[in-house]
């Protein structure tokens, strides 16, 4: 049915499929897709990969080791929303990553005030204060969702990221 040729082209490229979509599976690299629109706000921009893991470790005054990171910015004509993730390769590692943000910010960390506990949708968040925005951090599963939201919209895109990020 099949020359010798033919089969030996079929088995490489059967063989060769395998090996890509396995290293693909395996290498941990995910796609995040934002909603185009949170609580009215619409998306200006986004990034993810290394650009999103060098921004949030801006922010943090140090390199993260992280798997992953995803950056979104939201915006209206008044108002404006940033959706931080960070994505760890376990949940220890994530949970840490939580311990430290709430011991350093409890502390008085520079422009951060007002650091409470919540229970939203039964999830445990952080909420502080600062820069003139609501920021509400929590973990889920393995990755650290930290929004920055100015107080106008705050809790509409909190309930919109808690049904987005899933």
């Amino acid at each position: 049915m099949f020359g010798k040729k033919s089969l030996t082209l079929i088995i490489l490229t059967l063989v060769g499929a395998v090996y890509f979509f396995s290293v693909a599976a395996g290498s941990g690299s995910q796609h995040f897709t934002f909603p185009a629109r949170m609580a009215g706000l619409e998306l200006r921009h986004s990034s993810q990969g290394e650009e999103a893991i060098a921004e949030i470790s801006r922010l943090h005054g140090k390199e993260i080791e992280m798997k992953n990171g995803y950056v979104a910015r939201y915006e209206s004509d008044r108002t404006k929303a940033t959706l931080y993730i960070s994505e760890f390769e376990s949940e220890n590692q994530a949970r840490q990553q939580i311990e430290l943000m709430k011991k350093k910010i409890e502390k008085g960390s520079k422009g951060f005030a007002h650091f409470r506990e919540l229970e939203v949708e039964e999830r445990t968040l952080y909420l502080v204060l600062g820069f003139g925005q609501i920021h509400y951090f929590y973990l889920d599963p393995n990755r650290v969702i930290w929004l920055a939201a100015d107080p106008s919209v705050a809790e509409l895109v909190l309930k919109a990221a808690l049904k987005a990020i899933k």
